[in-house]
């Protein structure tokens, strides 16, 4: 199962050549209603493989296409480890899914490339940020946004010091007294009152393990990280890592006694404000940038800049909707009262292609647009 990412997207949208099948899926935690998730799929497979069929896919070409979405069916441990959607996509070349901290309605499409609208409000990253749980005995990285978080698998993260370090050299060997400051020193503990003094320099190589394990799972994001550890820990941390995106403010104390679901309540408030200047910066650029020529607000110019890589920042609002159709190679645009067949959302057309070149984008209420307009979007050049 594969982290989503702004490269993922990128990789599904440019690899998906049809047959592209496209699943989307409500799923559950806990409870009862685990039990309905693999029915609900089972479901949307019998139409997937009749929308292959109707498009002219012999039967037994289109089950052995669906033979990987399908062998999930039984899978009691993948549907034992959800998060609230599932998103699914299957190729001759491709077979990804995601496990998303979102709810997803339940939609299936056959087409020529993949669909990868519903994907958008995980990918805006007005509120996407990381906590990185640290201590002594584990590590846990969560991805936040501000209503939702889910675990991320650290196959290559070692869990602890104990597992880090190599064999025969213990967490405890000895004891220092560690410079945190120009004229101040700090005891270097563990975990509470009765445990040993740990070694400083088993804490750094430890650290430099977590962080090369972490390399995978967070290549291509630029996302802020919050730190969870006692305070001591965290210096340490940023120093081993390198990290230029962990921001200052953490949750301090040892977090293993928390909760996924508690960690993410105290690293809110702390994200929050990063993410309300970072907006304020955007939305400036955009005022300046228009007398410059490096701004702008017309659908058909962001559509044809986005589409060029030209984006580097786009304000969409949520909830509005223009329908019509964009030709990349004339880079001209029709634009429609209503939807007719074939068409594009014009506005999530837009958004994902600034994605896909790395832009940044903020989704908002259409009155909180930089200058009141339909969308706004400040250019790289």
């Amino acid at each position: 199962m594969s982290t989503l990412s702004q490269e993922e997207l990128k990789s599904v949208m440019t690899e998906g050549q049809g047959p592209a099948i496209s699943v989307f899926l409500p799923t559950h935690r806990a409870g009862p209603d685990i039990q309905q998730d693999p029915i609900r799929l089972k479901n949307l497979l019998k139409q997937a493989e009749t929308q292959l069929i109707n498009e002219g896919i012999r039967a037994a070409e289109a089950r052995d296409l669906l033979a990987p979405l399908s062998a999930l069916l039984d899978d009691a441990g993948f549907w034992r480890h959800q998060g609230d959607g599932l998103a699914m996509f299957r190729s001759r070349e491709v077979f990804r899914v995601y496990r998303l901290p979102i709810s997803l309605a339940e939609f299936v499409q056959v087409s020529d490339r993949f669909y990868v609208k519903p994907l958008l409000p995980v990918l805006i990253n007005e509120s996407r940020f990381y906590v990185l749980a640290l201590s002594q005995k584990a590590v846990r990285l969560l991805e936040c946004s501000r209503d939702h978080v889910q675990a991320v698998d650290l196959p290559a993260v070692p869990q602890g010091m104990e597992a880090a370090l190599p064999e025969g050299t213990s967490p405890q060997d000895q004891h220092y007294s560690l410079p945190m400051g120009p004229n101040t020193s700090t005891r270097f503990h563990g975990h509470g009152a009765g445990t040993d003094d740990l070694d400083a320099v088993n804490v750094t190589r430890y650290f430099h393990r977590v962080t090369e394990g972490l390399k995978d799972v967070l290549k291509h994001n630029r996302a802020p990280i919050i730190l969870a550890c006692v305070e001591y820990l965290a210096p340490l941390f940023k120093e081993a890592s390198g990290d230029r995106h962990i921001l200052e403010p953490i949750v301090r104390g040892n977090p293993d006694g928390l909760s996924d679901k508690e960690l993410h309540q105290r690293a809110w408030p702390l994200a929050e404000p990063y993410f309300m200047e970072a907006r304020s910066v955007a939305a400036a650029q955009y005022h300046e940038g228009l007398a410059k020529g490096r701004a702008g607000h017309s659908l058909l110019d962001v559509l044809t800049a986005a589409h060029q890589g030209k984006v580097a920042t786009l304000f969409i609002p949520l909830g509005l909707h223009r329908y019509g159709r964009f030709d990349f190679d004339s880079l001209s645009m029709e634009e429609h009262a209503e939807e007719q067949p074939g068409d594009d959302e014009l506005i999530d057309l837009a958004a994902m292609q600034t994605l896909l070149h790395a832009g940044v984008l903020y989704g908002t209420e259409p009155k909180d647009i930089p200058g009141q307009q339909l969308l706004a979007a400040v250019y790289r050049f």
